[in-house]
């Protein structure tokens, strides 16, 4: 069982509804399961670039929101994707059809921050989230910005069961006092999701920080609240990335002897494996594997600066994936001497004599150039991989400072999640 009584299988499913695909029998304990929800959700609140460094927190220390922006507006956070598909399908961010399905329930919790900001915008304060089975009080006390259009919600909030023989309005009225109650729905689970951040954000909060409390708000508990979005390719690359044993996480590992591609603990979790891991093994079977030399070195001047941008990007991401055009000494290797996919994007330059591709893996860990002039002979197997295409994705193993070895005539059974 994991924290605020998420179970594995549901911790499973709000993994895999925000990005994060394991597979599905696997055997990682429940405490590292757990701890992998905790950096997700801490990737979708962006924690570690926006409040890891002033934490804990103090709002105290903070300026009251001010904005002229509507606070909704300064919530709201999507990707490229996401934006596409409101606009094909007609969506109002604020306003999109309601889900009660599981795999739904990371967009239906980012839904509800939309309505706290909506109401908070019209003058609304106290709100309860409610399922079948419980009500629970939030009070937004107030909200505080941490910078241009971003905005920190300072929360006291309860546990409350309702009795069977009293409505909501009433008990809360009866506990707390007259006043307005926004109502919002929520399924079991995303409940439990808002909790989940409930409690790991109250453990960031300042000792120091003492919010005024009324009588009847002894027994709620400070915590904050931060705008939630869907994880970039960065986060995702990362938080999907398992070094150990496919099945159980273990350390203590030996790759498949076939395709070099999958890690194992034992023949038993190999074995467990097998039906998943066959068509990639089967795939990279008696595959020719050449070994390409790339460079860091953005443009022939190393001059200005580059950025790469792709559909699990949002504006608030665009800042950070700006590099300038030379880095020195090699990319780091991440992978050691296991296989994992990098991704070719060609340049505009494709059909010049200078032509070059684009390289990266998912956890953007590196992204290096492949020039033709300078590995011209296995560039002309690339561009053959490539058939006319923008992109492809192939294995790779890193085999020296500024070398991979790559597997071209094998492609992945589909393309990943990028």
């Amino acid at each position: 069982m994991g924290s605020v009584g998420i179970n594995r299988q549901d911790t499973l499913i709000l993994l895999d509804c925000m990005g994060v695909k394991l597979p599905k029998n696997t055997k990682i304990p429940d405490e590292d399961l757990d701890k992998r929800l905790h950096q997700t959700l801490d990737s979708a609140q962006r924690f570690p670039d926006i409040v890891a460094p002033i934490s804990p927190v103090n709002p105290s220390n903070l300026a009251k929101w001010t904005s002229s922006k509507p606070l909704l507006d300064a919530v709201s956070r999507g990707n490229f994707a996401e934006a596409y598909e409101n606009v094909i399908k007609g969506y109002n961010v604020a306003a999109r059809p309601t889900s009660m399905a599981k795999e739904d329930t990371f967009r239906e919790v980012r839904q509800i921050f939309l309505a706290f900001a909506t109401h908070w915008d019209q003058g609304h304060k106290t709100f309860a989230l409610k399922d079948k089975a419980e009500e629970w009080c939030i009070i937004v006390v107030e909200v505080f910005s941490l910078g241009e259009d971003l905005p920190l919600f300072t929360i006291l909030y309860r546990v409350v069961n309702r009795p069977a023989n009293m409505s909501l309005h009433e008990y809360l009225g009866r506990l707390f006092g007259v006043f307005p109650i926004v109502a919002v729905s929520t399924t079991d689970l995303e409940r439990k999701c808002m909790l989940k951040l409930f409690t790991m954000n109250s453990k960031r909060i300042s000792s120091g920080y003492k919010l005024r409390r009324e009588k009847h708000e002894a027994g709620h508990t400070t915590t904050f609240l931060l705008p939630l979005g869907p994880l970039n390719m960065r986060d995702l690359g990362k938080l999907n990335s398992n070094p150990g044993c496919e099945i159980c996480g273990k350390k203590d590992i030996s790759r498949c002897t076939q395709c070099l591609a999958a890690s194992y603990c034992s023949k038993e979790c190999q074995r467990e494996d097998w039906k998943e891991h066959k068509k990639t093994c089967l795939s990279l079977k008696g595959g020719t594997w050449r070994t390409l030399t790339f460079s860091r070195l953005n443009n022939p001047t190393g001059k200005g600066y580059r950025a790469i941008i792709n559909r699990f990007d949002s504006a608030h991401d665009m800042q950070k994936n700006i590099q300038p055009a030379e880095l020195v000494g090699p990319p780091p290797n991440i992978h050691d001497e296991k296989a994992f996919l990098v991704k070719f994007q060609v340049s505009l330059t494709r059909l010049r004599a200078d032509a070059s591709m684009l390289l990266y893996d998912r956890q953007r860990s590196f992204q290096v150039n492949w020039v033709k002039a300078e590995d011209h002979e296995v560039f002309m197997v690339g561009e053959k991989a490539m058939a006319g295409n923008l992109k492809i994705y192939r294995w790779a193993r890193r085999v020296g400072d500024y070398q991979l070895s790559v597997c071209f005539d094998r492609a992945p059974e589909t393309d990943p999640v990028w």
